[in-house]
């Protein structure tokens, strides 16, 4: 599978989490997460789709396959590892823009640091 880019990798990571807290999830739930249009959602989830790492059911209720539970869950790992030693680097940022960095440096790691840290390598 190709690298992921970070735009997918955000809403890989936003459907897992909705799904922790709500069993079937829907564009709107993911939009409001997200901050985005319904469009926007419709499209991003036809990309992943494509990719096998998502379906989308009847009622347009979207579940992550195997294969994307498992990237969400690794990436969550990573976030919530980097979250872990964040402070130590001092830098003075708010608790926003602490969780906002925390995440992209998460999802612009290469593929195979995400799993090293996930303990899958």
């Amino acid at each position: 599978m190709a690298e992921l880019r970070e735009a997918q990798l955000r809403y890989l990571l936003a459907i897992y989490e909705l799904g922790r807290n709500k069993p079937d999830v829907g564009t709107q739930d993911i939009a409001k997460a997200m901050n985005c249009s319904k469009a926007s959602v419709t499209k991003m989830m036809g990309l992943l789709m494509d990719m096998n790492l998502l379906v989308r059911e009847r009622y347009g209720k979207i579940y992550l396959t195997d294969t994307g539970f498992l990237l969400a869950k690794d990436l969550l790992r990573c976030v919530e590892l980097i979250r872990e030693r964040f402070p130590a680097i001092g830098l003075d940022l708010t608790s926003e823009e602490t969780e906002e960095y925390i995440r992209m440096m998460a999802m612009n790691l290469p593929e195979h640091c995400r799993k090293r840290l996930a303990g899958r390598i």
